[in-house]
């Protein structure tokens, strides 16, 4: 009998002492995660972190989802940390022949709630492993926050309405065409529509801005216009006359026919080097909500909304990459005021003679938020959706 009670007392030793060892891996990885994501994209803490990303892929397995889970598109310097351990984590745990837990990375990719880049990366290792998943996952995807799984699943959609054998495939290509964020995703299905007796509004689908009222050109010699702020920066309606580059200038309203909303200004100011333009456009809105307000443009930029900076950029004629600026605030109910300040250099050469704008309002992932514009049409002053084009105009 006495042997019995020492063995169960073995035993519940062994068992709390199992937990111990486990408690502390966990408080491990938490520490280390915990300095991993204390980096700042200057490098501070670096020397730190290279010792927690030890301590973390030591953890194993184990620490594959927590380390998933701290993934912060917020912090791409700490994400980037975390990365590069989970590769070795999984590249050691298959090294000593284990499998992956592919249940669970299912189900994490699943889970909205985490950063999307983690769930793509668990989709890329999921799909990896178990190729059958990517017909369970992607059709649940097409209107997914994280853009590349929506990406993919909109990919494998259109595919399979080409491959079908129905005469008309319109309705579900009108329908994934609401899905669709990327440039190319939307100019393809819009065709597809096309070819199909459809039609669709890419300025509206976007939600581009059309409407604007413009002011300048003021003086920016030597570059030194960007960081001054003349007094259209702050603007909150269109009056007033101001000095500008070479004489008063006024807010004049413009319109694009566009289907990407592009503005040239060398077209509706006038050609001008070492100049500042403004952009002035009214949204309105029933509630407040978050917005992204995304710019293209190859010279530089600066993003207000409702009298706040919500981006600068002070580059010149790098390239104009559709929605290479993204400035993120807050709408509030009933008018807000987007000030777009545009700037031009003064390079000679022929491919830096361009002066132009994009820019369209959404949410995260990129699609239309249902909001109004203020337009000038035949003469009168009115509220239209973004990017409403006058009923004369092109409509693709």
């Amino acid at each position: 009998m006495l042997w019995r009670n020492d063995r169960w007392g073995l035993a519940a030793i062994l068992v709390l002492a199992a937990s111990w060892v486990a408690a502390a891996a966990n408080d491990d990885t938490r520490r280390a995660i915990a300095t991993l994501k204390a980096v700042n994209p200057e490098g501070r803490g670096n020397e730190d972190a290279a010792a927690a990303w030890k301590t973390l892929v030591q953890q194993g397995i184990a620490a594959l989802f927590p380390a998933l889970e701290a993934f912060d598109e917020r912090h791409p310097t700490a994400t980037n940390w975390l990365r590069t351990a989970v590769d070795a984590i999984v590249e050691n745990h298959l090294a000593a022949g284990q499998k992956l837990p592919t249940a669970s990375l299912e189900e994490f990719v699943k889970n909205t709630r985490f950063a999307p880049s983690a769930r793509r990366y668990a989709y890329e290792l999921l799909v990896g492993h178990d190729p059958t998943a990517k017909d369970r996952l992607l059709p649940g995807c097409l209107n997914d926050p994280a853009a590349e799984l929506r990406r993919a699943a909109i990919a494998r959609e259109l595919d399979l309405l080409e491959q079908s054998a129905r005469p008309s495939i319109r309705a579900e290509l009108e329908k994934l065409f609401s899905y669709a964020r990327d440039k190319d995703q939307v100019e393809a299905i819009a065709r597809k529509i096309e070819e199909h007796g459809g039609r669709v509004r890419i300025s509206e689908h976007l939600g581009c801005i059309t409407h604007v009222w413009l002011i300048g050109p003021f003086d920016s010699t030597g570059g030194a216009g960007f960081a001054k702020a003349y007094p259209p920066e702050q603007a909150r309606d269109t009056t007033g006359s101001f000095r500008g580059k070479d004489g008063d200038v006024q807010w004049t309203p413009a319109a694009t026919t566009d289907k990407y909303g592009k503005f040239d200004l060398n077209e509706l100011l006038g050609k001008h080097k070492d100049a500042v333009a403004y952009a002035l456009a009214f949204i309105q809105t029933a509630q407040e909500q978050p917005c992204e307000i995304r710019v293209t443009s190859p010279t530089a930029i600066k993003i207000f909304l409702n009298g706040q900076e919500l981006l600068a950029h002070e580059e010149y004629h790098h390239g104009a990459a559709f929605d290479a600026y993204i400035g993120r605030g807050t709408l509030r109910p009933g008018e807000n005021v987007v000030v777009l300040k545009v700037c031009q250099n003064n390079q000679t050469q022929s491919w830096a003679q361009a002066w132009f704008f994009q820019m369209r309002l959404c949410d995260a992932t990129g699609g239309a938020l249902p909001l109004q514009q203020k337009a000038l049409v035949e003469g009168r002053t009115k509220w239209v959706p973004l990017g409403f084009l006058a009923p004369s105009e092109p409509k693709k």
